[in-house]
């Protein structure tokens, strides 16, 4: 019998005498799974804690023994109710969540450590997807760690695909695109923002962050020779560190401003031309390919989103035949203030200090427009009047639409006046 549906057997309990053994250990006995792959406290934790002290545990999870261990520990899930009773028992001191009935599933003899180990860590995967599923990060370690216990064990896994196709025979399918990513993640994403990640950042975040990476290289290979062209990789780690922080603040039209920023100081280009290059070769791919649609073989249940922030719209007017089109900045910048009528006192000036002059008003059709322009205002260099920024994100005056401009425009600042200060270093 092959090890893959040895492996199979055991994750579904598949036993010689169709009989589930049980045994009665008290929690000191028992060990939780050193590779448990959620490293988050579980979102269910309260209710579930809530139930086991009202019903006691009505579904215990299956044990296991290594070779030559003392103690048993939790074979395919469970961590989380193993860590309840404990605190329970530390809180009540009810004997009934010290000493547990619990089934038994005797260490796989026919396999190897190692494979005995993948075996443990699938179902664990497997149980925590099926309950209050893992973190998008969560899911890619733990993969990880199983390409490599698979290197252990001696199952070669050359490609991404063969990788796939193995946890396909082993009872965890994931395709080969989905593998593809979550190496991405832990490779280029998890360096740079392991708070946000391990914070709930969405699938829908990561596989956008993925694709701006991939786009801005193809950018930076372009224009760059080839001697300068591993520079990429350092410079996208740092402008996405700016980012490590709560998942709601990495916003992947601010992390490209932050990208196009840091390629434009470092490569002396335009931040226009570098904004040109990466759309057009972005709309290229989206003709070639089309939209993304992955087949998911394995379905967890739907990670629990947090609304996104709408992203700004430019302006839709179309500029005047033979005037230049406005620049980021300012499209941001008129967007920002259309709503009150003020976007026609914003006019370009590549000599301003915010590459805008603002035309004098003093007649605000509301208070939550005159801190708006108090704003831009200070950004432009004018100190007269204190830039309300707390004032102006706390107030219910905006709405999320109008303060992601603001943070856009404060983003396209900086970079403005740090390629500024980059050329002035080099003249």
């Amino acid at each position: 019998m092959c090890a893959s549906h040895l492996l199979n057997r055991w994750l579904h309990g598949a036993s010689t005498t169709g009989e589930q053994e049980m045994v009665q250990v008290n929690l000191e006995q028992i060990q939780p799974f050193s590779l448990n792959p959620r490293v988050t406290r579980n979102p269910g934790y309260d209710v579930l804690k809530a139930s086991i002290l009202a019903r006691g545990l009505d579904n215990p999870p299956v044990l296991t023994r290594r070779p030559g261990d003392e103690k048993y520990m939790l074979a395919s899930g469970g961590n989380t109710r193993l860590a309840i009773l404990n605190e329970l028992w530390q809180e009540t001191q009810d004997e009934r969540y010290h000493r547990v009935c619990w089934p038994f599933r005797p260490w796989p003899e026919t396999l190897s450590p190692q494979q005995g180990e993948v075996q443990c860590l699938i179902g664990h995967l497997a149980e925590s997807d099926l309950h209050n599923g893992l973190m998008f990060i969560e899911r890619a370690e733990g993969v990880l760690h199983l390409r490599n216990l698979y290197h252990e064990a001696g199952i070669e896994c050359p490609t991404q695909l063969a990788l796939a196709e193995q946890l396909t025979r082993d009872g965890y399918p994931v395709s080969q695109s989905q593998i593809s990513r979550m190496l991405q993640t832990v490779d280029w994403l998890l360096p740079c923002i392991p708070n946000a990640l391990y914070g709930g950042l969405t699938r829908k975040v990561i596989d956008r962050l993925l694709a701006l990476r991939s786009a801005a290289e193809q950018v930076w290979a372009k224009l760059m020779p080839l001697e300068r062209q591993p520079e990429f990789a350092d410079l996208f780690s740092t402008a996405l560190a700016t980012f490590n922080g709560e998942p709601e603040a990495v916003v992947p039209q601010l992390v490209q401003d932050e990208l196009l920023g840091e390629m434009s100081c470092r490569s002396g280009m335009s931040w226009n031309t570098l904004l040109a290059e990466l759309t057009d070769g972005q709309s290229k791919r989206q003709a070639l390919l089309g939209p993304p649609a992955e087949k998911v073989l394995w379905p967890p249940p739907p990670e629990a989103e947090k609304a996104p922030l709408p992203e700004p719209e430019p302006p839709t007017e179309p500029a005047a035949p033979g005037e230049p089109k406005p620049s980021p900045l300012v499209h941001t910048a008129r967007s920002l203030c259309a709503c009150w009528g003020l976007d026609a006192c914003i006019q370009p000036d590549e000599s301003a200090s915010a590459g805008f002059t603002l035309a004098p008003c003093h007649d605000f059709p509301h208070p939550a427009a005159q801190r708006c322009y108090q704003v831009l205002a200070a950004l432009n260099g004018d100190t007269s009047t204190p830039m309300p920024t707390l004032e102006l994100l706390l107030s219910p005056d905006y709405d999320n639409a109008q303060i992601q401009q603001l943070m856009q425009l404060i983003s396209l600042c900086r970079q403005r006046r740090l390629r500024e200060v980059h050329h002035d270093a080099l003249s």
